[in-house]
Parts: structure tokens; sequence; C-alpha cells
């Protein structure tokens, strides 16, 4: 990387900018779909965004600038997805993605005894996505049990209070997560007012959790999870990486990158702590177990059809080759069709495996924040762009997760030390990534 380069990279990598260029781009959303907000709030988000970004111009008070990026989260992010849910009681649904409507009924259906896996949406509100793929969307439910297991105290308490459940109650809770654990990352504030910004201020991943889908609830725990070994609590870090991992795969890419961590730092102890080991790895594991086992047990064949081969290939109407990996570059050119099979999982296996023996090698010689954030969103990048499909919501947090790097920088895990250099006017070096 060459001096200009760097340069042009730290000017680049400040909270003025990081504002500006993701700002304008949620702000400019907001505009466009102001059907469903109305003209208050995008008019309050345009203005507050505008007065941070002039506010940033003056050195000092970063505990008051990153307590007022809060204030403007609160108004881009959290105030149109409350007024989206109390618009669709009005339009119904709308802009909403299909799994919001499908996470609504299967947890109603869970709480009545009733089976979420190889059965027929028809004839609930899903059926107003039956357009898609010739039906597929009614005929299968792809997540996994975490995602409907997450809402049922919600829904307990929206019933009991006579309140409409929309699943966005749920996500908006684990956005309130998500910007607590950037809130406790033991990094200065310029840098945690980055990584706030690359998570909530942005056309990404607040525009997917607006409109219902539910990747903040992985991101949120991996943020969780990071900040948590940051603060040399390994074992709440490990059970906040399995949640991640019980929620979507994408989460589970973290689990390797965690043990590497934790075998350098306990093979670097005097004495082996076999029963903090042993809390770890029952904390990684025992959310995706704990959560999946009861529906194995349920109806095994309906959960692996839904879930995995409907996701991988294997079925008559599997998710098609899409998006923006190599499937749909091979499927663009032709070389595949849409509906057709290709062992996308032996690709990924070796991109994994070399993904993870390079992480082997530099988080040995050193883990950081930043490090540990660039090879989990290099393994992202590889799973994802060699999978069946690639859509917008996984590009959205991968993107998410690369903007985390520079400003995570050189702050160690499993450490209270910081070592993140910040330049007066907020910028993370690019040396200390």
């Amino acid at each position: 990387m060459t001096p200009s380069f760097r340069r042009a990279l730290a000017r680049l990598t400040t909270p003025t900018g990081y504002l500006l260029l993701l700002g304008t781009g949620q702000i400019a959303w907001l505009w466009t779909e102001r059907l469903h907000f109305g003209m208050v709030i995008p008019l309050a988000a345009t203005l507050g965004w505008i007065v941070l970004t002039i506010w940033l111009r003056f050195d000092g008070r970063w505990a008051a600038k990153y307590a007022a990026l809060i204030v403007l989260i609160g108004l881009i992010t959290i105030a149109p997805l409350v007024s989206a849910m109390i618009t669709r009681t009005q339009l119904g649904l709308t802009f909403e993605n299909d799994g919001l409507a499908k996470a609504e009924v299967a947890t109603d259906r869970l709480l009545q005894g009733k089976e979420i896996y190889g059965i027929n949406w028809q004839g609930t509100e899903v059926q107003g996505y039956s357009h898609i793929g010739n039906g597929r969307e009614v005929r299968h439910f792809n997540h996994l049990p975490m995602t409907v297991l997450a809402a049922v105290p919600v829904r307990l308490l929206t019933r009991a209070v006579g309140m409409p459940f929309d699943y966005r109650m749920v996500l908006m809770l684990f956005l309130l997560v998500g910007m607590l654990a950037v809130s406790l990352l033991s990094i200065p504030f310029p840098a945690r007012f980055l990584v706030a910004c690359a998570l909530l201020v942005s056309p990404a991943l607040p525009v997917m959790t607006i409109t219902g889908h539910d990747d903040i609830m992985y991101v949120a725990m991996i943020m969780a999870g990071t900040a948590l070994l940051a603060h040399r609590r390994p074992w709440l870090a490990c059970l906040a990486f399995g949640l991640s991992a019980a929620f979507k795969p994408f989460g589970a890419l973290a689990i390797p990158l965690v043990l590497i961590v934790l075998w350098v730092t306990w093979r670097r102890s005097s004495a082996f702590p076999r029963r903090e080991a042993a809390l770890c790895l029952g904390a990684l594991a025992a959310p995706a177990v704990l959560t999946m086992a009861p529906f194995l047990v349920w109806n095994a064949g309906a959960f692996w059809r839904d879930v995995v081969l409907f996701s991988n290939g294997g079925i008559p109407d599997a998710f098609p080759m899409t998006g923006f990996g190599l499937s749909g570059i091979l499927v663009a050119l032709g070389v595949l069709a849409p509906g057709g099979s290709f062992p996308f999982g032996v690709l990924q296996l070796g991109g994994l495996a070399a993904v993870y023996g390079m992480a082997w090698r530099r988080l040995a010689a050193g883990a950081s924040l930043g490090r540990f954030m660039g090879l989990y969103a290099a393994a992202f990048l590889v799973f994802g762009f060699l999978a069946r499909f690639f859509v917008d919501n996984y590009v959205a947090a991968l993107m998410s997760f690369v903007l985390c790097i520079l400003p995570l920088g050189k702050a160690p895990l499993l450490s209270g030390r910081r070592l993140d250099p910040v330049d007066g006017d907020g910028a993370v070096l690019v040396n200390a990534a």
C-alpha cells in the first residue's frame, strides 16, 4: 500500500467521510419511500444529518458527538422502522420482505403447537408473495428455528396487551443490542462513530432492517461477541457467537476464528483453563443445537428439505441460482440454468479452508479487532460469493462488516487496552489496520 493511497484512505475513513457517504444514501432512500414515513421523518433525519455533519468540522467533544450520532440513528433508522410498522396497519404489506410475513405466521403456528417446516403457506399473509418464483415462497420456510423462537416473547407480549404483531418489533430489539455492542467496543469514540455509521447509518443494513430482513439479528450478535472478546469475557462472547450461528449460517463463519483466538490465548497460559474451555465450547454449540434439535425430532425430513435442500439445491423448486456471486455470473453467461445444480458446497469448503488457514497464521501472530473482522469478512465473502445465491441483503451485511475493519484497527482481542491511533479529525490511521 503506497503512502499516497494510505493518506487518501485515511482522509476517507473519517467520521465526516462515513457520515456523508453512508448517510446520503439512507436519506435519499427515506425520501423515495416517504409514502411509508410521511414528510416529518425524512425531514427530521435530513436536518439532524446536516447539523451533525457541520459539528464534525469542529475538534473535540467526541463523547457528545457520538451521543448525537445515537440520536441521529433514532431519527434515520429507528423512527422509519416504527413508522413502517404503523403504516402497515393501514396499507398492509407493501415493501416488506417475504421473510417477515413467514416469520410472523410461523411464530403464531409455533405458539399453537403446529409445524413450521414442510407446510404450505397458502391462506396466510405469505400468499401475497406467491408471485415470486412460481409460488416457491409459499411452499418452503428456509429460516432457522431461532428466527422464530426469538419472536415468541414479543408475540406473547403483544397478544397480552392487544397490539398487532409486526416482526420488526423483534428486529428493533436486536438493532438496540447492536447499538449497545458498538458503544461497548474498546476503541476511541471517533472509531466507534465510524463503526456505528457502517452498521446503522447507511443504505445497506438499516434499509434491509426497515423492510423486514432479519440479518440485523446475527450481525448484532457478531458485534456483541466481538465487544465481549475485547473486554475479556470469553464465555459471554462465545454465547453471542453461538447465537449468531443459530440465527443464520453466516453467523457460524465466525466460530472457527473465535476458536483460533481462544486456542492461542489458552496455549499461552501457564495452565490450560479446562473449565473455561468447556464453557466456551458449550456456549458456541448450545444455541444452534438446542434450537434445531426439537425440530429435527419433530420432522427431520421437512426441516432438511426447507432449510438445506431449498437453499442449496436438491429439490425441483429450490431457490434459483442468482445474485451477485459466482452463480449469478454463470447464469448470466448462459453456462448454468437458474434451476440447475452445481457443487457450490465443494467450492465453499475449499475457499473457507484457505481463509481459515490464513486466519490461523494471522491471528497466531497477533489478534486484533480489525484483523478478526477482516478475516470474518473474508470468510463471509468467500462463503457468499460461492453460494447458490448471493443476494442484496447478504451484500448489505458484508458491506457493513467491511466498513468496520479499519475503525476497529489494532485494538487487541481479550485485552482491555486500546491501540487505535486517531488523529485530531477523528481519522483512524490506516497503519493501525
